[in-house]
């Protein structure tokens, strides 16, 4: 008779409603939350809360023994005796301790908030990541793409429903980290703030890991380590690095890493506390003044440097899952389209030059632009890797090209649109646009010889479509092995020709030319005239030309040859 109550319908409802809902979310959290699970995750959590405060209280005072010879003592939150930056444990008139428990308060909140950050970033990527791939290996993950459910609602399963020990487990961290943070006289609202930062982080870092976790890899076991090992030492070398008492900025590209990092947040949290500099000079918001976009020190204002951090991370968030979607489905889909490539390129260097055009120094500047020059090169091969199709798709686009030619089908089109065509037109766009961007900065900002360093990009952009166009060959042919000998081949183009240089003796001072065809062309640039650079570049173009001629012919031959065997049969 009890399930006929109205109390047992309206629950029933609700699950009902909570299944149909995500029915993902529903099994991962059916085998996951269970009651020894449930313990064990509780026990760690609280546990890990009983040593970060035991280990601060042992900072405190000791209490004194009677007969015992009075002594000073001294600790971090100890008030001092009158001199300056003392940490001299003193009494009050009543004998009791004076002890700065603002500080001891703001240092609980820190570590609790960095173990949280650690926890839920390096953890639950890994929880992620492995998950996937177990699931690919069992083979349930394509029984699971062929359900109903759409692929949002499979994603979004995933990311509540893999991790959610760990939710559970953080979610008892925080009554004590929001009493931290009162204690410590942290505003509620900027605490909540610095929460939705974290989970901000947790949505980009997840959707990356997922992303990560669909490309193929010829050892998917060393998938989850090599994600979650790369995540960790960026976030402890960026924290380390960030919260050392002297700036650590290079004024250069690799800054924006900072901006990857929650803990950045903290900085803002710290200054809110009015606590003397000297106690917290390693989280001091000072540091950030030194760190500038496009000149201006944005992030010294809480406010905007907190929304632009939000806003980075809900960006790339939405590249990611909308990137995502789409991998999951086809996974022998290149790994982006050619439209999200030139929106993401856009983004990226809009984000890269504002970390070089920190200072107006030349000294800086000359070494800020090899750094950009440095990341163009890892944003060519990115591109490479994530829009060059293998072998049967590019087929199948060669002979619907041949069927459809006199339907009013345009080339150019879908050289730069369509996902199936080859990549090398869509990366040569982007890179253009990369150097059109870059270019009027480099003749504004730079005083000595900025010629030599607008012509540096342009050597290096054709180095890129060049090994974009012999990458596409590669994946054309008929071996098994096709992207492995892809990437050895590019590989081995970048790497050997500078290595055998240095290792025989050629330096750029003594004989640059050679140095003009390796991807750092900026190592010999400097040593030749405007004429050899610009002879340089068109030999690059002719073997680009050839290369393309190549390709278009081979793909003629395959449509046409494609289409003659289908009228056959």
């Amino acid at each position: 008779m009890k399930q006929n109550t109205p109390m047992f319908h309206y629950s029933n409802s609700l699950w009902s409603k909570f299944l149909d809902w995500n029915p993902q979310l529903f099994r991962e959290i059916k085998g996951r939350f269970k009651t020894r699970n449930i313990v064990v995750s509780a026990v760690v959590a609280v546990a890990c809360q009983f040593l970060v405060v035991i280990s601060l209280l042992g900072e405190l005072p000791k209490p004194e023994i009677v007969g015992e010879p009075y002594y000073e003592q001294q600790g971090r939150y100890g008030m001092g005796n009158g001199y300056e930056n003392s940490l001299t444990y003193t009494k009050d008139l009543l004998g009791n301790w004076v002890i700065n428990w603002q500080l001891f308060w703001l240092d609980l909140f820190i570590i609790l908030s960095i173990i949280s950050i650690a926890s839920l970033l390096v953890i639950g990527t890994y929880m992620l990541i492995t998950d996937i791939v177990q699931e690919e290996s069992q083979g349930t993950l394509n029984f699971i793409r062929l359900t109903p459910q759409s692929a949002g609602d499979i994603l979004i399963g995933k990311i509540l429903g893999v991790p959610i020990l760990l939710y559970w487990g953080i979610l008892l961290f925080f009554p004590l980290h929001l009493f931290a943070g009162l204690g410590a006289h942290i505003p509620l609202a900027l605490i909540f703030v610095f929460d939705a930062v974290i989970a901000a982080s947790c949505a980009f870092f997840y959707n990356l890991a997922l992303l990560w976790s669909l490309i193929n890899f010829p050892v998917s076991g060393f998938k989850p380590w090599l994600a979650t090992g790369a995540l960790a030492f960026l976030l402890f070398f960026s924290t380390v690095i960030l919260y050392h008492s002297h700036p650590p900025f290079t004024y250069s590209v690799a800054d924006c890493l900072w901006i990857f990092n929650p803990s950045l947040v903290l900085s803002y949290l710290i200054d809110a506390t009015y606590l003397p500099t000297h106690k917290t000079a390693f989280l001091s918001l000072e540091n950030l003044s030194q760190l500038s976009f496009y000149g201006q020190a944005l992030w010294t204002k809480p406010s905007l440097g907190i929304s632009l951090v939000l806003f980075n991370f809900s960006l790339w968030t939405y590249w990611c899952w909308s990137i995502l979607k789409r991998r999951f489905y086809n996974p022998e889909n290149t790994l982006i389209s050619k439209v999200q490539s030139y929106w993401v390129t856009g983004w990226m260097v809009a984000i890269a030059l504002g970390f070089t055009l920190q200072s107006s120094d030349q000294y800086y500047l000359t070494d800020s632009y090899i750094f950009l020059q440095l990341t163009l090169c890892a944003l060519g091969l990115g591109l490479i890797a994530a829009l060059s199709p293998h072998r049967q798709t590019l087929y199948d686009w060669a002979r619907y090209r041949h069927q459809k030619s006199k339907n009013g089908q345009i080339l150019w089109k879908e050289l730069i649109f369509a996902e199936n065509s080859p990549s090398s037109i869509a990366i040569a766009i982007n890179l253009i646009g990369v150097i059109a961007f870059i270019t009027p900065s480099i003749f504004l900002m730079l005083q000595d010889n900025p010629q030599s360093t607008f012509l540096s990009f342009i050597l290096t952009a054709s180095s890129l479509i060049l090994y974009a166009l012999i990458a596409q060959l590669i994946l054309t042919l008929k071996t098994r092995k096709r992207a492995a000998w892809s990437v050895i081949t590019i590989i081995s183009l970048m790497l050997v020709p500078p290595f055998s240089l240095a290792i025989i003796g050629i330096v750029p001072e003594t004989l640059p030319l050679p140095w003009l065809f390796t991807i750092i062309p900026s190592a010999g640039i400097q040593y030749v005239g405007v004429s050899t650079i610009i002879m340089t570049v068109l030999g690059q173009w002719l073997a680009i030309a050839l290369l393309g001629f190549r390709m278009t012919r081979k793909l003629r031959q395959a449509g046409a040859s494609e289409t003659k065997i289908l009228f056959k049969s």
